[in-house]
Formats: C-alpha cells, sequence, structure tokens
C-alpha cells in the first residue's frame, strides 16, 4: 500500500457523530503527519475519531510542499484505489515556499527520518522551505536551485498543483475538502505568502472557490495560545480544540 496506516493508534474519543464514511485520506505537511506511531497527535486521527471513521490513509510528509501534497495523493488514489463512496478526502495545502521532487531513493539524503515512497527506489525530496537552513532531504544544490523563483512564478505554481488536483478529484468523483495550513496574510516565521494578488482575476476567483473557508490551525491555535514552543505548529491540544471547533462542524454541514 501506497497511502500509510498506523493501526496501532488506538481510538481516544468518542464518536460525536458518524459520518457514515469508512476511509479519511489526507495528505499535507508536518500540520497534517501524526509523528507518533501509536498515540493521535495531529488532526486526521481525532477527526477520525470523532466522525467514526475506520481508518486515516495518509501521505503527508513533515516539511512537504504542495508539489509533493498534490502528487502523493494522486499517485496514491491511482495505485490503491480506495472505494470512492466510502471515503472523505482532506488536503491541507502548505506554503508556497516549498519545493519538492520526485527522485531516485539513492540520490537523496538518508538523515531525515521521515520519508514518502512512490516505489521500492522512487521517493519525494523535499526543500521544507526556500531558507537554507530549512530542514528537508534534498541535497543543497536543489535547494539552491528553488531560490531563483519569485512571488509570482511561485504562486503560478502552487495554483497549479491546487488547480489539478481538485479537478482530478472531481473527475474521480471523490468528496473532498481543501484546506490552508495557515493564513498566508498572517505573518508567520515561514516565507509561504498569500498567492492571490501575483494571480490574474479568473484565477483568483478558482482559486478562492476551491478552497474552503474555514479558520486555518495556525491561526487558531495563535488566537487561543494553543502553538508549540516552535512558534508555528499547533500543539496536540491545538490540533484537538481546531478539530472540535472549526473542522469537525464544518463537515458536519458538509455530509447531512
Amino acid at each position: 500500500m501506497i497511502f500509510k496506516t498506523r493501526p496501532n493508534i488506538k481510538k481516544q474519543f468518542d464518536t460525536i457523530a458518524d459520518l457514515g464514511i469508512d476511509n479519511l485520506i489526507v495528505s499535507g505537511c508536518s500540520f497534517t503527519y501524526n509523528n507518533h506511531d501509536s498515540s493521535a497527535v495531529s488532526w486526521p486521527y481525532y477527526l477520525k475519531d470523532l466522525g467514526g471513521f475506520t481508518q486515516v490513509l495518509d501521505c503527508s510528509l513533515p516539511g512537504a510542499g504542495n508539489q509533493h501534497i498534490s502528487n502523493s495523493l494522486s499517485w496514491a488514489l491511482n495505485i490503491d484505489q480506495p472505494d470512492t463512496d466510502n471515503s472523505l478526502i482532506v488536503v491541507m495545502w502548505s506554503g508556497c515556499d516549498r519545493d519538492d521532487y520526485i527522485c531516485p531513493e539513492s540520490n537523496n539524503s538518508n538523515t531525515y527520518p521521515f520519508k514518502f515512497s512512490y516505489s521500492k527506489n522512487v521517493m519525494s525530496a523535499i526543500t521544507g522551505g526556500s531558507m537554507l537552513e530549512s530542514k528537508g532531504n534534498t541535497v543543497a544544490a536543489f535547494k539552491e536551485f528553488s531560490m531563483i523563483k519569485n512571488n509570482e512564478s511561485r504562486a503560478i505554481e502552487n495554483y497549479l498543483y491546487i488547480f489539478n488536483t481538485w479537478h482530478c478529484l472531481k473527475n474521480l468523483n471523490y468528496k473532498f475538502v481543501f484546506l490552508s495550513f495557515l493564513d498566508g496574510d498572517l505573518p508567520s516565521r515561514t516565507k509561504h505568502f498569500n498567492i492571490n494578488p501575483y494571480l490574474p482575476v479568473e484565477a483568483q476567483k478558482n482559486l478562492d472557490s476551491m478552497i474552503t473557508k474555514v479558520t486555518a490551525p495556525y491561526t487558531w491555535a495563535l488566537k487561543n495560545d494553543l502553538l508549540e514552543p516552535d512558534d508555528l505548529h499547533p500543539s496536540p491540544d491545538g490540533h484537538l480544540s481546531w478539530t472540535k471547533n472549526v473542522l469537525f462542524p464544518h463537515l458536519t454541514t458538509l455530509t447531512h
């Protein structure tokens, strides 16, 4: 299986409302990835309990950008083929300053503790961000190459990842929701930015219609003093609070 599953994570919370769907399919960065194999510490695994899902099918990766988020999801759906009628996909888009590519496993750093594999010998390579000190598993030369991009080129590139994924999922007849990990207009310690001002008007309208209008987890955690000490990621309590108060109520309006 391409999707990662964590069968050792036991149910921690009572189901509030059973959404009647077995597969919760997610893609994202460290704002989605559950960095513990036996305990729920991120929103997909809290949502699994609250919404009565049977399993989480996960292709998120810490440090990932939107190319990985799009490609990994498309590939995993293509190979694993989860039931469209019994699945809900939640994509949490990440920083537009991040760059990814697909490469032979032998060409990349083996010091990064996280990995997404397309096959036995092919993996996702990530920069983790456009700053040289950003953590990832790519070679330094690729990170330096990625820095030649400007805001307009990044805006168009990231818009296309979202646009193409939206139409792919629509064509495959999946139920899905697109979310943002943080508000691009809100100051943060990343170089993520709002891509809308760099896009043509029609593309701006399309983007606004594709992204669900709910409070982003970073924004929620910042306002409620639920950030980790790194001043970026929501704490486990931040993930839980956001899931209960923002994401889950929105999903119940879509599935009932």
